[in-house]
């Protein structure tokens, strides 16, 4: 990890942790009620209806593309750390990822669940994050900020298997992006607030099949070299597939050369 990002990282463990910004949960019971369960390759319900910035109901299924993966990023508008800092995560990670453009391969969907807020919350949030992109053009289609009512709010996060508690005045949650294939099912939870670039590329190119981005064949070997690891939550090298790749490259060598020879000595 580059110097400058484990110092941001260390600095940002200790905001957290601060007694000022502490992830404070009033009854420790109520940990059990918060967190993610993993659906993978559920379908996310396509009638859920949501609200854009400019106050127009959409519905969900429409939001996505029919080519392209959607990551979603479940967060409240009015909260003061965490969402903040996912977001801000995730802006950082779209940029990083040079070999990928929001709106060419991929879409963003910010959604509220906090069914209080408002979309002139949702409004005020989007400038920040468009204007952050390296990239800017159609960023209202591209990555939207929604809101929902507590019915479909309910709906939605049920789906993903987001659980959240109201702690006062905020809410306690997880955070994770939640990838989702064109169709609309889960391909991948990317945990915590910052993330590789790599992992970040490697869970779009796997919800869509490899079929974003400039070379589909470079795409075909980084799915073959790469799979998800369970327990670290990362893509990792598969070691069975590098030997195999390792095999097959250094039997055509062999089979080149023994031609090779075998041509000019008949010659």
């Amino acid at each position: 990890m580059p110097r400058a990002k484990l110092i941001s990282t260390i600095l940002l463990i200790l905001l957290l942790f601060s007694s000022e910004y502490a992830f404070a949960i009033t009854d420790a019971r109520d940990v059990k009620d918060i967190g993610i369960d993993e659906k993978l390759g559920d379908l996310i319900p396509g009638e859920i209806v949501l609200v854009d910035e400019n106050n127009e109901p959409v519905v969900f299924k429409n939001l996505l593309s029919n080519d392209t993966p959607t990551v979603l990023n479940l967060v409240y508008y009015s909260c003061p750390r965490l969402c903040n800092f996912a977001t801000d995560g995730l802006l950082q990670v779209v940029n990083e990822t040079e070999t990928l453009q929001l709106g060419e391969d991929f879409k963003i969907l910010t959604v509220s669940f906090d069914p209080e807020d408002t979309t002139q919350l949702a409004a005020t949030k989007a400038p920040k994050y468009h204007q952050g992109l390296k990239r800017v053009e159609g960023t209202q289609d591209n990555w939207p900020f929604l809101i929902g009512d507590k019915k479909n709010i309910k709906k939605l996060t049920e789906s993903v298997g987001f659980r959240y508690k109201i702690d006062g005045a905020e809410f306690a949650h997880a955070s994770a992006l939640i990838v989702l294939t064109p169709e609309g099912k889960i391909s991948r939870y990317l945990h915590g607030i910052q993330h590789e670039p790599t992992d970040f590329r490697l869970a779009l190119l796997e919800a869509s099949k490899g079929e974003i981005g400039t070379s589909k064949l470079i795409n075909s070997v980084l799915l073959f070299c790469y799979g998800f690891d369970p327990v670290g939550k990362k893509y990792a090298l598969k070691a069975l597939n590098i030997v195999k790749a390792g095999g097959v490259i250094t039997l055509l060598s062999l089979c080149v050369g023994l031609t090779y020879f075998w041509r000019r000595e008949r010659r």
